[in-house]
């Protein structure tokens, strides 16, 4: 009877072994595939077809306090010439007002911080866009930003005008390069374009830069004031594979309809076009859906087949200027254990990717 419980016993140990090692053989098959995609593509980096980027940026995550000379070295010695510096603004849904330069707010989200921030990129002779965001809260998408009555649409566009007027000022003073006067605003360019369409024009009277605006990758063919404005800008978290672990050519291929639509886009308004954002969080079906946060397992490799594909994808074409990855920490929050999965590319195999379409 002994003898019997002790063969079961080795024969059950075995099984759960061989289990294990089997399971473990094909997740390493799986991380050694999509390493061997990406190793195929670093052999073959940009070639004469591709066409050079003008902008080789990165937004710039606000610094909590000052802005090291450390965090611009770093981003030059990665080949980023370029940044977009971001003063945030809370919205007050309820009582339709605009908030900013607020005290509790990061230093590098406040006037004296951009001011300063825009200084030390351009000392470190780097372009710099700076693109003013809205905050409602963290489960509050600003393209779905809306309000009930003809008062508080008027109410919260006053102090929207306010908010950006003063950083066109801004921007004019500190000879910014790029302003990008509104991000991922469907709704209201939508409902009330004619809005917009004054509020540009009364940027462009203290503005002497480039101007564009940052429409999300669903409704940038539906803006109806690109003519008005020097680049097309497009966040572009476009969903390019429903894989866990897609090929290179796999993401690719899901560009074809994608470049499709902004081919006609450019076409119709003759304006080269931007990404304003662009990026991938380094996890499992990094390409899916690039906007959400919802995955979690880590995959570092997704991340960077990603970026590859955008590149090999978009130098190919003669009206796309490049653009600014989102995002790069200021601080050493991408060192921090909670932010091992993030779309900053920063101490990630992505960021060899960038480096080398950003050469």
């Amino acid at each position: 009877m002994k003898k019997n419980i002790t063969i079961f016993c080795t024969l059950l140990v075995l099984l759960v072994i061989g289990y294990f090692f089997i399971a473990n053989q094909k997740k390493r098959m799986v991380t050694d595939n999509v390493k061997a995609n990406l190793a195929m593509n670093d052999l073959e980096g940009p070639t004469r077809l591709s066409l050079p980027m003008e902008y080789k940026g990165m937004n710039l995550v606000a610094p909590i306090n000052t802005l090291n000379k450390s965090t611009l070295e770093d981003l030059l010695k990665n080949n980023v010439n370029a940044v977009s510096i971001i003063p945030y603004a809370y919205v007050d849904m309820d009582a339709a007002t605009v908030n900013y330069n607020n005290k509790r707010q990061w230093w590098g989200e406040r006037t004296e911080g951009i001011i300063t921030s825009a200084k030390m990129a351009h000392s470190h002779n780097m372009t710099v866009m700076l693109k003013p965001h809205l905050w409602v809260n963290h489960n509050f998408y600003t393209g779905n930003l809306n309000f009930d009555t003809e008062e508080q649409w008027q109410r919260w566009e006053s102090q929207y005008e306010d908010y950006i007027m003063n950083f066109a000022k801004l921007a004019q003073q500190e000879n910014i390069e790029l302003f990008c006067f509104a991000t991922e605003l469907g709704n209201s360019v939508a409902k009330r374009p004619q809005y917009w369409k004054q509020l540009i024009a009364k940027i462009k009277k203290v503005y002497k830069g480039k101007l564009t605006y940052a429409a999300n990758w669903d409704d940038y063919d539906k803006v109806p004031f690109w003519d008005e404005l020097d680049y097309i800008g497009v966040d572009a978290y476009f969903p390019l594979s429903n894989e866990q672990n897609p090929s290179l050519k796999t993401v690719k291929n899901g560009w074809a309809k994608h470049l499709d639509k902004m081919r006609l886009v450019q076409k119709k308004f003759g304006k080269k076009v931007m990404f304003s954002e662009y990026g991938y969080r380094n996890t499992d079906f990094a390409a899916e859906a690039p906007w959400t946060e919802n995955k979690n397992d880590i995959n570092n490799e997704a991340q960077a087949i990603a970026y590859e594909a955008l590149y090999q994808t978009m130098t190919k074409e003669p009206w796309f200027v490049g653009g600014f990855a989102w995002k790069w920490y200021a601080d050493d929050y991408h060192k921090k254990p909670k932010n091992k999965v993030d779309y900053t590319p920063q101490d990630k195999p992505a960021l060899a990717v960038i480096k080398k379409w950003y050469n």
